[in-house]
């Protein structure tokens, strides 16, 4: 018999499962949720995980700079993310660097209404001296955490991102691959952060790769066996999610064979999954898919794409699994990207993750190491320019490119789509678009005397003479912005080179912090 009181139950329970659907930040009152006739109260890692919602990973560098492989942070990154459909981020922060240079590129994510997960990679070095690596993390995530304390609650930690993939050797994972040492740094790190973030959420994977079965496996009390100094533990830790990744099969998701040729992909799929689910229902705690997707086309059809996607999806779903999703961002060459600067979010994806059609994306910068942190890396020289890092650039940060050029009828430095074994066919790092108005902005200055530089676009597959050159900049020895506007009238370019001509004079240029942008009109 339904009663008036079941009515009123049910009323309340569908309005909040409509907030926790429409705004994943917004609490109900009570957050209770109806259970076998009864009232169950989520726990706060529950919670976290439906804020979350629908997740992304945006993997670019500090605006400070970073591997010489990705792109910057732009706010405009988290502007068209929102705009997607997704809640939440997931950003990697980097052990052995200082929690205040993501401090940016956190508080833009949270300004903007998304939740934010950051995962820590450890360093290399830990590989060739595991035990003595422990103290390096727990000094790292003790600086984080304090740094971060007062942060809001839809920030979240992950403790370890891939333990065995601090080192990669000829495409394989060589990191701390021994599961029972890589749960002594988690040991060793949780009462750490527990005494300044005592109700922080914390997301806590498997040793290797993450992996599900690594989950079930690792993440217990045979395991983790650290002690708060109130005496309890993991079980009796409401604020722990489950994190897991999980890429199958990996000659799908990490190369361009398509799904005909895995029969049981599915089989395999939710035989995966299943470790998870067993592991959430025996300790009673929710758990996240930090990390999953495929590369996406041309290098697969369209249709496996999606399959794959929307199959992966819908088993997440099935069992309560909160996902993030691998990537945006990164750089237009890379597989895994879905949001690409020029030509916006693969819509096929969107269909499946957030079902919103996004408008057009902003204004973002392709190019990759512009602020010379680490090396030249993916820019080049010919003729008389030769390239090297000032250490003491005096423009946007401690580095530039400096370039040291004779005059000649060749001297030029650019950037374009990477030549490597195994790149992804069909995806180009640079592009320009028909009817944009492109801007091509960087940090200059000129060491002993005015110099000048033009800046030049080309079409990779045509004549190096390019298809624009733009006239004379004059560069003082003050570094200061420069801007050159460029209109494409022409017909799509997929794959351009940007260069820089310094033949008109001997002379050195400092260069930084190089962006190129497409406007709509």
């Amino acid at each position: 018999m339904i009663t008036r009181s079941n009515r009123i139950r049910a009323a309340v329970l569908a309005i909040l499962l409509m907030s926790l659907s429409v705004s994943p930040f917004c609490l109900a009152v009570s957050a209770e949720v109806e259970k076998n006739g009864r009232a169950a109260k989520l726990s706060q890692a529950e919670i976290t995980v439906n804020r979350l919602g629908k997740g992304i990973v945006v993997d670019v560098c500090p605006p400070e700079g970073g591997p010489p492989v990705k792109v910057l942070h732009d706010p405009a990154q988290y502007d068209t993310v929102k705009a997607a459909g997704f809640q939440s981020v997931r950003i990697y922060v980097v052990a052995m660097r200082g929690p205040a240079v993501y401090k940016t590129r956190i508080d833009d994510a949270l300004d903007r209404g998304l939740g934010v997960v950051i995962s820590l990679w450890g360093n290399g070095r830990w590989a060739s001296k595991p035990k003595e690596g422990i103290s390096e993390f727990v000094e790292a995530w003790g600086t984080f955490a304090k740094f971060y304390q007062d942060y809001p609650e839809e920030l979240v930690f992950d403790l370890w991102n891939e333990p065995a993939g601090l080192l990669v050797k000829d495409g394989k994972p060589v990191g701390i691959t021994d599961g029972t040492t890589a749960m002594e740094y988690l040991n060793a790190v949780v009462p750490i952060i527990r005494k300044t973030n005592p109700s922080r959420t914390l997301g806590i994977g498997g040793p290797g790769l993450n992996g599900c079965r690594e989950l079930e496996q690792f993440v217990t009390p045979e395991y983790l066996t650290y002690k708060l100094e109130d005496g309890t533990g993991f079980e009796d830790d409401d604020n722990i999610i489950g994190l897991f990744h999980m890429y199958h099969p990996g000659a799908f998701t990490h190369w361009i064979v398509s799904l005909d040729r895995f029969p049981p992909w599915k089989e395999e799929v939710r035989k995966e999954l299943s470790y998870t689910v067993a592991w959430s229902k025996r300790w009673r705690k929710p758990v996240l898919l930090s990390e999953w997707g495929a590369w996406a086309p041309p290098c697969h059809s369209a249709e496996d794409f999606k399959t794959y996607l929307r199959f992966v999806a819908d088993e997440c779903r099935k069992h309560n699994i909160g996902w993030m999703y691998y990537c945006a961002g990164f750089n237009n060459q890379w597989a895994f990207n879905i949001l690409h600067t020029e030509d916006g979010w693969n819509q096929d994806a969107l269909d499946v993750l957030t079902g919103v059609t996004a408008p057009p994306v902003p204004p973002m910068s392709p190019l990759i190491n512009t602020e010379f942190e680490w090396s030249t890396a993916n820019w080049s020289s010919e003729g008389s320019a030769k390239i090297s890092v000032a250490r003491s650039g005096g423009l946007s940060g401690p580095t530039a490119l400096k370039v040291e050029a004779a005059k000649s009828d060749r001297a030029e430095v650019y950037q374009e789509t990477p030549k490597r074994k195994g790149s992804p066919p069909g995806r180009y790092l640079i592009s320009v678009r028909k009817g944009r108005l492109y801007k091509i902005s960087f940090l200059a200055k000129s060491v002993g005397g005015t110099g000048t530089v033009k800046v030049r676009l080309a079409d990779v597959s045509g004549s190096s003479d390019g298809f624009w050159t733009s006239m004379p900049v004059e560069i003082s020895s003050a570094g200061r912005e420069y801007t050159v506007e460029y209109r494409h009238t022409s017909a799509d370019v997929d794959d351009v080179r940007l260069a820089f001509l310094f033949g008109d004079r001997d002379q050195t240029i400092l260069l930084d912090r190089i962006a190129l942008r497409g406007y709509r009109q």
